[in-house]
């Protein structure tokens, strides 16, 4: 019979919150390995939970560009050293999780026969070359055990009807869906301790259940009156959630006792409870860089400010590129329609910040505050002639301002020297501050084509000068 049979090592990399992480420069690999027992093959199935953390990983030139890049490496030996099984994989992350303290969560699944075995895990940074290593020692069940080891989770829900896979981060058992971790770590904001146990009765049963926290000194904290559970024929599941909410912060041990079929049975696992200061703390770093992200960006915005966010994407959008974006689209369709359209625009992906929505975005709020257009039916600064070209092109390089001169109207000149050298003149033709574009050399817009008998021979000359255009020669047969 073969040793062991690794049925499935799944990179399943999933963001943890930034609570979870090991405390800066304390980075290690946590650990965690739960086995189970199926009759029908007479294996111990485990499952093995690896959180990296991303302060190990630094920024490289490897796919994804500029981002983090680590290699795990796993290998199994039997008790006597011989290697049974080996696996790699690579796992990415964006720049972006390492400066939020995030983690990644590799999940195993493998089955073992009756043996001690040792799982030795490393993982290596691409880009430093950086190393960190684990090793768990394991033993396959000689015989079906009465109960599975305990885990303990974060999170435990019944699937529902539209649960058809695991959402991040979550394993399933028959109809529940599991949060999974290495180690749990509870905080006064998230302080219920979940936990799962398989029992293999071969009879139907009944079983008195106790759990039990104690500290690091062995001192009891917690501990909850007995509790009878129903076993059915064959065995099942036991699960439960302990609200340890007021627990001070420290490493713990949680023991649930069953009493079965004559037998008092225990089983272990330990979990850490966060500090609040520091809880509220990271949270708050938390948040806060979320924010900046494209989908932070729009997440507390209402139909009206996303719709308002989405009305000046006209300046910059594809042809048809916005067609989708209407009123029979929800709410969350329509934030995940703006973080889209702006990941497309990020000129630099790996890291949190899109700066191209941020410019763009200061932008329109630029145009509001100085191009915005009074008056009866007032227009936003941004559909304005000026607010629309800045908020395209940016600030001008070069400005020509003047006052109204004679029968001439105020008028502006913008020159941008950067890249292609573009000019764009404007008129208040009315005296009220609603600047027209009257000429330009930007393809993309359309002037007047009697712009210069409009501002006069004086202000083409004046405008030809700065420009270094000679307008009238240009245009021999205009008339002014």
């Amino acid at each position: 019979m073969t040793a062991l049979r690794l049925l499935t090592i799944a990179g399943l990399a999933v963001l943890t919150p930034a609570w979870l992480r090991p405390p800066e420069g304390q980075e290690s690999l946590a650990v965690n390995a739960v086995r189970f027992y199926r009759a029908d093959a007479r294996q111990t199935q485990v499952k093995v939970f690896i959180q990296i953390p991303y302060t190990l990983l630094e920024a490289g030139s490897t796919a994804p560009p500029n981002g983090l890049t680590y290699h795990v490496g796993v290998k199994v030996r039997d008790s006597t050293g011989l290697e049974l099984v080996q696996n790699a994989w690579d796992g990415h992350a964006p720049v972006a999780t390492r400066q939020q303290g995030v983690s990644a969560l590799e999940i195993l699944d493998f089955a073992l026969a009756p043996g001690r075995y040792r799982l030795d895990i490393e993982v290596t940074d691409s880009a430093s070359g950086r190393r960190l290593g684990s090793n768990v020692t394991l033993e396959g069940f000689s015989k079906e055990p009465p109960l599975s080891d305990l885990l303990l989770a974060p999170d435990i829900r019944e699937a529902g009807p539209g649960d058809t896979l695991p959402g991040s981060g979550e394993i399933r058992k028959g109809k529940l869906l599991i949060t999974a971790s290495a180690e749990l770590l509870l905080t006064p904001l998230r302080s219920k301790a979940f936990y799962l146990l398989e029992t293999y009765n071969e009879q139907a049963d009944s079983a008195r259940l106790v759990v039990t926290v104690k500290d690091s000194t062995g001192k009891v904290m917690v501990s909850t009156p007995g509790s009878v559970a129903q076993l059915p024929k064959g065995g099942g599941m036991l699960t439960g959630a302990l609200d340890l909410t007021g627990l001070p912060p420290g490493r713990y041990q949680l023991t649930t006792g069953l009493a079965m079929d004559g037998q008092k049975l225990e089983r272990s696992a330990r979990f850490e409870m966060a500090d609040l200061a520091e809880t509220m703390a990271k949270a708050a770093d938390a948040k806060a860089a979320e924010r900046i992200t494209d989908a932070g960006y729009f997440a507390d915005m209402g139909k009206k400010e996303l719709d308002d966010a989405e009305e000046p994407l006209a300046l910059i959008a594809k042809s048809g590129e916005l067609s989708v974006y209407n009123d029979n689209l929800s709410v969350p369709a329509k934030r995940r329609f703006l973080s889209e359209f702006w990941a497309r625009r990020d000129p630099n992906p790996s890291t949190t910040r899109n700066e191209a929505r941020d410019q763009f975005y200061s932008s329109i709020a630029f145009a509001g505050k100085t191009y915005r257009e009074g008056g009866r039916a007032a227009t936003p600064g941004w559909k304005t002639d000026r607010g629309r070209i800045y908020t395209r092109n940016g600030v001008p390089d070069e400005v020509l301002r003047r006052s109204q001169q004679g029968n001439a109207p105020p008028y502006e000149v913008w020159r941008y020297t950067r890249g292609k050298e573009r000019y764009y003149i404007f008129a208040d033709r009315t005296g009220f501050g609603a600047y027209n574009l009257l000429h330009s050399n930007d393809l993309q817009e359309v002037g007047l084509s009697d712009w210069q008998r409009i501002l006069g021979l004086d202000v083409v000359q004046d405008i030809s000068r700065f420009l270094g255009v000679d307008f009238v020669k240009i245009e021999p047969g205009s008339q002014f």
